[in-house]
């Protein structure tokens, strides 16, 4: 199988390395970094990415557009706002039945999720979602991992499970795309908070108090903005939301623990991290109905900090614990 994996960065090389240890596959980055892509295929690293890894010697990088037209299947691994003009300049090259697959986590205005986005955008129809807990540096170690597959038919389902084979990527699946998408957003959300609330009271029944709350609350949202509930309950669903909550590597929690500590940086407009997150509030926030957000007393205090340019994120437990949230 012809894989092209769209980004050279540090997902994105994980992922392609990974897939390229199936040997029915034949795996190529695609960058338009020439020093990368001539470092990757003489040197077999990607140094920029993982300074002391190195890549299986199968794996090969290209810069050549030509070489996009062999693609059976395409993974995306840009940022989310350089995906849309990058799939459109490129459109020409790939073959008409080529299968795309979102691996880039974010979401467009008005609650347009990435795949839907490409669809209206680009007119691409073949596309499926692959989001779960997934830390790029455990991938390339070769750490068991679990992805859930977000797609629409059969032979999407078996293109994508034939491609896993002999690697350590595992997949469940569901045909809710859409919930695939906008839980890859609303973890970061959350995350955030839990860092918040292990910085500044550092107590495991404090803990495990708002990661119950935020899973109910998260739930809730996914249903509101047209997601299935069943979804939650997948990799990209309950193993996403606690593996960046609950672990440093991740950045939005690394964000929390600093906004707990007093740190956050009122200038908050030069730090890339900050600014994803608040976009996502932000977009999340205008989808949902005011009687609707009553029932969000967690979403509220992020949405309400970050609005107010607030110094201290201060969590009122009785606020959380007496609305109904299991509904």
């Amino acid at each position: 199988m012809n894989i092209i994996v769209l980004g050279a960065g540090t997902f994105g090389t994980a992922i392609a390395n990974e897939l390229s240890f199936n040997s029915f596959n034949d795996v190529s980055l695609y960058s338009r970094n020439s020093k990368k892509v001539e470092e990757i295929n003489t040197l077999n690293t990607n140094k920029i990415c993982f300074p002391n890894k190195q890549l299986n010697k199968s794996l090969t990088a290209t810069i050549n557009i030509n070489d996009l037209s062999k693609a059976d299947i395409v993974f995306i691994a840009l940022p989310s706002n350089v995906i849309i003009e990058n799939l459109t300049a490129l459109k020409a090259n790939f073959k008409k039945n080529v299968l795309l697959v979102n691996l880039s986590k974010g979401m467009m205005s008005n609650g347009v999720t990435i795949v839907d986005s490409i669809r209206s955008e680009t007119g691409f129809e073949n596309i499926v979602t692959l989001k779960g807990p997934s830390f790029a540096v455990e991938v390339m170690e070769h750490a068991d991992t679990l992805l859930t597959l977000g797609y629409d038919t059969q032979n999407q389902y078996e293109l994508i499970n034939s491609i896993v084979k002999e690697t350590a990527l595992h997949l469940d699946y569901t045909e809710d795309i859409r919930g695939v998408e906008l839980l890859s957003v609303l973890k970061n959300i959350y995350a955030l908070v839990i860092g918040v609330v292990d910085a500044k009271y550092n107590s495991p029944n404090t803990r495990f108090m708002i990661l119950s709350k935020a899973f109910v609350e998260v739930k809730k949202i996914l249903k509101i903005a047209g997601g299935d509930e069943a979804t939650l309950f997948l990799a990209c669903g309950f193993g996403d939301l606690c593996l960046t909550s609950l672990n440093d590597l991740s950045r939005n929690r690394t964000l929390g623990l600093l906004i707990g500590k007093g740190f956050f940086n009122a200038d908050y407009k030069s730090n890339s991290v900050i600014l994803e997150g608040l976009r996502a509030v932000n977009i999340i926030y205008d989808i949902i109905g005011d009687d609707e957000k009553k029932n969000l007393p967690i979403f509220n205090k992020i949405h309400n900090f970050f609005a107010n340019k607030k110094e201290d994120f201060v969590i009122d437990f009785d606020e959380l614990v007496d609305y109904k949230g299991i509904n």
